[in-house]
């Protein structure tokens, strides 16, 4: 009798173990099934429309290639140097990651750079498809979802005008992350699935290494807080393992290309630049606080920002997407007023975060859309969205979206009115006076002098108007060009040569016969 309690003690954990796994089965499985309820079909013709639309402002169209920025001059560099035998980190300065280089370097073996803005099409795709999945999962408003693509992909276009910006290229990891985190905390994702998130956190970091720092970081936080808030913490131990795993499975072959070729710690170096520049306290504070204001307030960022505060009784899941919303916008936001190069590429890294806190905005009314409605009530709908964020804006956000495409064209055709010709006037001597071996320097605020006249630069920092926001990069930049010798280095009368640079140049360079007002252009003597 005594043997029979005993073996019937023994049972009943056993059988408390199996109705548990039991329970956490069949809620992962109604998990699995409510998300999959809530997401409605992706609109692929309008996602893949509006990314080819998006694409052919690309700067690698060479009607647009002169309006190119200072770093996308030297994206569009980077891959047609690698295509001829560089390294990257080695023998070209990138603070991206490397498989967007490797992307690059795919996009510039063939057919003039034509493969890379497809890739940039894909990119967009692909981000498009995940954005409305956790836009219409979080608001259950597909017809909300739909509206807000458009004004992603304006944003992109506009933000980013002329594209192959490494943030692009990074869009479909970051959302694809947030549809992740939604579909655990709705339990429709077993812990194990982690490692995929692993590896997917090591191939965004491999794209675009500072975003993904915010948005994983930011990520690991938030899951950690709601795991204790659940009382997960057995199982947040066991995600965080399960991510390293994932994480090591694909950084570090993939990274082995740097150690393989001696770069590894030079590449870190590069890609955490933003990091070492980072400075609130430099010359450039008052001109990027007032920049990105400006910009952040005309674009309804602010407004989209100071809304998300609003917190009701609302979902976890919505909970847990407001505040990573919040912090992620924040954090990049700072991140920009505290680097030296001003852009309105730098706001890139916050849209994944702002369109989140749009969508929140939009839907604060508890809007819901049923797939059957009536037309009149989604065109109804439609205008509001616009209406919210055009019209109640004081059509702010058109004014800055206008002035973000408009300015490049304004400085281009009129306030930098024959640069660009001269600089193809240089770039045609020295084609022509020179050999495929010999290397140029552009003392410019563009790199596109490299391709113009197909030479090599003979320093790594490819022009001194970018990052050079570090002493250590200052200090190499003025060294290296002391011990190389290139062939021409054609200076920008606008741009201040360092002292013992304009030193070396009279005294080893003579200037040319060019007539060019914007330009002087030396050879080695």
């Amino acid at each position: 009798m005594h043997d029979i309690n005993e073996q019937q003690n023994l049972e009943i954990p056993e059988m408390k173990t199996e109705i548990s796994e039991a329970n956490v089965e069949v809620s992962e499985q109604e998990g699995t099934q409510r998300f999959r309820k809530k997401t409605s079909p992706v609109p692929l013709f309008k996602v893949l429309s509006w990314s080819i639309l998006v694409s052919l402002f690309s700067v690698v169209n060479p009607l647009l290639t002169n309006l190119a920025t200072n770093l996308q001059s030297q994206n569009l560099y980077a891959g047609w140097a690698m295509a001829q035998g560089q390294t990257i980190y080695s023998h070209i300065y990138g603070t991206s990651g490397l498989l967007y280089y490797l992307i690059n370097w795919a996009g510039s073996i063939a057919f003039g750079q034509i493969l890379f803005l497809i890739f940039q099409v894909l990119a967009l795709v692909l981000a498009g498809v995940y954005l409305f999945k956790t836009i219409s999962y979080i608001t259950t408003n597909s017809s909300l979802a739909q509206n807000l693509l458009p004004l992603f992909y304006l944003l992109t276009a506009t933000l980013g005008f002329g594209g192959l910006y490494s943030s692009i290229f990074v869009f479909p990891f970051v959302f694809w992350g947030m549809s992740f985190l939604m579909r655990y905390v709705q339990n429709a994702v077993k812990d194990e699935v982690f490692i995929l998130y692993g590896a997917v956190g090591a191939l965004s970091f491999l794209v675009e290494p500072m975003l993904s720092i915010v948005f994983y970081t930011l990520a690991g936080l938030v899951l950690f807080v709601y795991n204790i808030a659940s009382k997960r913490k057995a199982r947040g131990l066991y995600q965080c393992l399960a991510v390293l795993l994932g994480f090591s499975l694909l950084f570090y072959p993939l990274g082995y290309y740097t150690v393989w070729n001696g770069s590894f710690g030079v590449a870190i170096s590069q890609v955490t630049y933003a990091i070492d520049a980072f400075k609130l306290t430099g010359s450039q504070l008052p001109s990027n606080a007032l920049y990105y204001g400006l910009l952040t307030i005309g674009l309804g960022f602010v407004t989209a920002f100071v809304l998300g505060f609003q917190f009701k009784k609302e979902a976890a899941v919505v909970r847990l997407m407001r505040i990573l919303s919040l912090f992620g916008f924040l954090t990049v936001f700072i991140g920009a007023l505290g680097l030296p190069e001003q852009g309105a590429y730098q706001l890139l890294p916050a849209l994944p975060f702002v369109i989140i806190l749009f969508a929140l905005w939009f839907n604060k009314n508890g809007e819901t859309s049923v797939e059957n409605e009536g037309r009149r009530r989604r065109e109804r709908h439609k205008t509001s969205v616009w209406n919210r964020y055009f019209s109640k804006q004081v059509f702010l956000p058109l004014v800055g979206m206008i002035y973000l495409i408009g300015f490049p064209f304004v400085q281009e055709y009129i306030l930098s009115n024959g640069v660009s010709g001269e600089r193809a006037i240089a770039a045609r001597y020295i084609r022509e006076n020179s050999s495929a071996k010999d290397t140029i320097y552009a003392w410019d605020n563009t790199a596109s002098l490299y391709q113009q006249s197909q030479r090599l630069s003979a320093v790594s920092i490819l022009t001194p108007s970018l990052y050079t926001g570090t002493d250590e990069n200052q200090i190499y930049l003025r060294n290296t060009l002391n011990q190389v010798e290139p062939k021409f280095i054609l200076v920008n009368n606008h741009i201040q040569l360092l002292s013992d640079v304009d030193t070396k140049i009279s005294k080893n360079y003579k200037e040319t016969n060019l007539k060019l007002s914007h330009f002087k252009l030396y050879q080695l003597q």
